[in-house]
């Protein structure tokens, strides 16, 4: 069988995958094997310091990640995500932070997941038209109608602060629409998701997630090259794609209406912590922290849905990646809060139970985040199930002879998973709860379940 390579940016690097080529002679560097896997950060690290890209090993590379060795309670404490190279990393939940203010507000669940996510279905098919209609206006030369945008950002975030977990399945699900504006909403939800988790007050939930919606304006007025190839850009092109925060300023200045909370946060966004971000290059608690969580939750969104799908980040290793980059492209505390605000396992993710059936995460549970409330869709042979069954894992490990757990994640689109199919299941959400409900069926369910 001939081998199978695939080229990954080295940004996209991660451990368990099998190096076969470098983007250089190997001559020129002193790994000592052409050829091998990545077993640790340093080798990660390493790569990346000489690297632009290397091309992996499909058959060789380890592409599913055991969390065997995390501990229960993953907001008290990540021990590993990938392998044992990260080392009881403790740190707990809105511990008192040095640059992290203290909560403003409290928010709590007033609604429950199968409620909002009929309002937020919705809600998504609105401020996607209103996305849509920002590009659009922007692309014809006419001024954006801010209004809109503001009371459609309004009503995402009541949704998310009433319960997040339906907007953000929602922004996962609709991860392979059109690319640019969608982006832009998909950021702006996570944005919301994790202001209302730091417990910042409301007002600024709402300014986080106009900022978001217009930020991307500028990259209308930029070449559709290199659009098309922003992942892979030499540095003459990124300085001209790094002009789509002034093209984007630019066009909000014309208007003369937008507040100057929305407008820092535009300015700021692309700045990173140790100062190679732009246009500025910030450092540290130069950059606004409005911004510094706008510039987070871009760039997680940005390595879990490429514009080349093939080089996303499963939302596994994009914690791992993220969990790497502390202290230098972002601020440690931020990006602890933040892993603990998604989780190993953020909502929308496709995932394989011990029972080896897959499910994709319908809704974290505050008990647990290693054991949220998952939808089965496939059986243990990898086919279409013929009753969706929506299971709360950490309940049944608590109250049933039966330990369910998360064995690996799989990108989005795997099992030829899609929106419809998973809308079809959760527009029955409430008959499946009661089902869920009925003991009898957990242990039939989880018979096959690897002790």
């Amino acid at each position: 069988m001939a081998v199978q390579n695939k080229k990954v940016l080295a940004q996209n690097i991660s451990i368990g995958m099998y190096v076969s080529e470098l983007d250089r002679p190997w001559i020129e560097t002193n790994f000592l094997l052409e050829g091998f896997f990545i077993e640790s950060i340093k080798d990660v690290e390493k790569l990346q310091d000489i690297c632009s890209f290397v091309y992996i090993d499909v058959e060789l590379t380890k592409e599913r990640i055991s969390i065997d060795a995390i501990e229960p309670s993953f907001l008290s404490k990540i021990k590993t995500i990938a392998t044992t190279d990260i080392k009881d990393i403790s740190f707990s939940s809105h511990t008192k932070k040095s640059q992290i203010p203290a909560p403003e507000t409290t928010y709590k669940k007033t609604s429950s997941f199968s409620t909002e996510f009929r309002t937020a279905n919705q809600l998504y098919k609105d401020i996607t038209l209103t996305a849509s209609q920002i590009f659009s206006d922007i692309n014809s030369g006419n001024n954006i109608d801010l209004g809109s945008v503001k009371r459609s950002a309004t009503a995402v975030v009541d949704s998310v602060v009433r319960n997040p977990d339906a907007f953000l399945w929602l922004t996962r699900l609709h991860e392979k629409d059109t690319y640019t504006h969608t982006r832009s909403l998909r950021t702006s939800i996570w944005s919301i998701a994790f202001a209302r988790y730091l417990g910042l007050e409301k007002e600024k939930l709402n300014n986080l997630s106009i900022a978001l919606l217009l930020c991307n304006i500028g990259k209308a007025k930029l070449p559709i090259e290199l659009l098309e190839n922003e992942e892979d850009l030499s540095d003459e092109e990124q300085l001209k794609y790094q002009k789509h925060i002034d093209y984007t300023l630019d066009a909000l200045k014309i208007m003369g209406r937008t507040p100057q909370a929305i407008i820092t946060v535009i300015r700021s966004h692309c700045e990173r912590f140790d100062g190679s971000g732009y246009p500025m290059q910030l450092m540290g608690d130069e950059i606004p922290l409005l911004a510094q969580i706008a510039g987070l939750v871009s760039y997680y969104e940005e390595i879990t849905n490429c514009r080349v799908q093939e080089n996303s980040l499963d939302p596994t290793r994009a914690v791992e990646h993220i969990y790497n980059l502390r202290n230098k492209k972002f601020m440690p505390e931020l990006v602890e809060e933040f892993i603990c605000s998604i989780g190993i396992y953020p909502v929308g993710s496709i995932v394989e139970l011990n029972s080896k059936e897959i499910a994709i995460i319908v809704e974290q549970n505050s008990n647990n985040q290693l054991l949220p409330k998952v939808l089965i869709l496939r059986d243990d042979k990898r086919m279409p199930v013929n009753v969706f069954k929506l299971l709360d894992l950490y309940d049944i490990n608590q109250n049933s002879c039966v330990s369910p757990k998360i064995t690996h994640t799989y990108p989005l689109g795997t099992f030829g998973i899609d929106v419809e199919e998973v809308t079809s299941g959760l527009a029955r959400v409430t008959e499946i709860e009661n089902e869920m409900n009925n003991s009898w069926g957990l242990k039939n369910l989880f018979k096959k379940i690897v002790s």
